[in-house]
């Protein structure tokens, strides 16, 4: 086996061996290479063990202090060291030849859960307990540094031959039911499906799935997971997966289906919404408009994004959208109203005529207001009057209701000339 980043590596096992650490490349660097799939463009996890209660600290400081004296390797720059001394685990951005590299050095630590979905308290450990506590048996992998010894405490390989999904102990759902979702990126990216007694323990928390009160924590990392789901290739896939695997239920219980179409309908919403709202992203859209394709009202729907500690924008967002979609079927607005009689109904309407939330809206399967709410989005509502503020100012108008009347008018006008063009 190979090292990724070999100069990179040699150069951190050279800090690390006077210091007494013993480093190990752990995880995806490994497992991807047993899988014969090209190496990791810009994640490596790396375990330290040493005499210091939490030695990734000590290694992370030491390459603080190598980055301040300009001693880094050739082509290396540290752009970040975030430390989390709570878990003994820091967390370094670099440039490495002319690329981001995200480099993460954890101590050889022991994880306890006081309840599921909990921070993990942690203690000091070594590799083989490290290695214990991770998800499945082809992530406890790891390679000894620099000798390149593999190290396969669980049968990995084993488990990588016969493309199944191993959990490592009887707990390890139940403590942290995010590994479901997990389990659904793995098993569309590598074509994998769950080990018998896996499966079962999976079935088992579903079953009798609550969500765990006061538990925050689990929130933020089921949303991490899912946006990591919605940013993978065979995104589609995993979906399908999400569906199979009962990975709605951890959303909103007894949610056993998505609409037909749904992938259509995601895809196109998070592609279109990024045009229309750069500031999130594709993934974050994605997640998003799933979350409107749950059962239930409009609450329902918000106690999911509550939950999921959804930004606060998408999380009123819902709501817009239920409000849209109530006045559309409360109005029945006719087909012969004017372009201006749409734009100004829906502008009307407040934050409910936001275009996200006309987007999905008008996206979604048989809506009869389509066609208008479309032209709207990318017609109308950019329509300006041919005479502004300034010009009616010069010829009289005082700033106040009379003025954006009239500009208003001027505006409709507009509109209603430019569509018939």
């Amino acid at each position: 086996m190979s090292l990724p980043y070999p100069v990179w590596i040699e150069w951190l096992v050279a800090i690390a061996t006077p210091l007494q650490l013993q480093l190990s490349l752990v995880g995806g660097a490994v497992r991807d290479q047993l899988l014969g799939q090209a190496l990791p463009l810009k994640d490596l996890d790396l375990v330290v063990e040493g005499p210091a209660s939490w030695p990734a600290l000590v290694l992370a400081e030491a390459i603080v202090a190598a980055a301040a004296a300009s001693q880094l390797p050739l082509g290396y720059q540290l752009l970040q060291c975030t430390p989390y001394s709570n878990y003994g685990t820091a967390r370094l951005q670099l440039q490495a030849n002319g690329g981001l590299l995200f480099c993460d050095l954890s101590s050889a630590r022991s994880e306890n859960y006081g309840f599921p979905g909990d921070h993990p308290s942690v203690e000091s450990a070594n590799l083989q307990i490290d290695l214990q506590r991770r998800d499945f048996s082809i992530n406890a992998l790891a390679m000894r540094l620099p000798n390149l010894e593999l190290l396969d405490l669980f049968g990995g390989r084993k488990d990588l031959a016969a493309k199944q999904l191993q959990l490592l102990h009887s707990g390890s759902i139940r403590d942290d039911p995010t590994r479901l979702i997990r389990a659904v990126r793995y098993g569309a990216r590598f074509d994998l499906q769950w080990a018998p007694a896996s499966w079962e323990q999976a079935s088992v928390m579903l079953n009798s799935w609550p969500w765990p009160q006061g538990a925050p924590a689990l929130g933020a990392r089921l949303r991490m997971e899912l946006e990591l789901l919605f940013a993978e290739t065979n995104w589609r896939g995993a979906l399908l997966l999400l569906e199979q695997w009962r990975g709605l239920e951890l959303l909103q219980r007894g949610w056993q289906r998505l609409p037909r179409g749904s992938a259509r309908f995601l895809s196109r919403f998070g592609r279109w919404g990024a045009v229309l709202e750069p500031a999130f992203t594709t993934a974050d859209l994605r997640l998003f408009a799933l979350i409107d394709l749950a059962p239930g009202a409009a609450a329902d729907k918000q106690a999911i994004a509550e939950r999921l500690q959804l930004p606060q924008r998408l999380w009123e967002l819902l709501g817009q959208v239920a409000e849209l979609r109530h006045w559309l079927k409360r109005e029945r607005p006719s087909n012969g109203w004017r372009p201006s009689q749409w734009t100004a109904a829906l502008e009307q309407l407040g934050n409910c005529g936001q275009p996200l939330a006309v987007l999905l809206v008008l996206l979604q399967p048989g809506e009869p207001a389509r066609y208008y709410l479309l032209r709207w989005l990318l017609r109308w509502r950019l329509q300006r009057p041919a005479i502004g503020g300034k010009e009616l100012i010069a010829m009289g108008y005082q700033p106040g209701p009379d003025l954006g009347k009239r500009l208003w008018q001027e505006r409709a006008k507009e509109i209603d000339k430019a569509d018939k063009n």
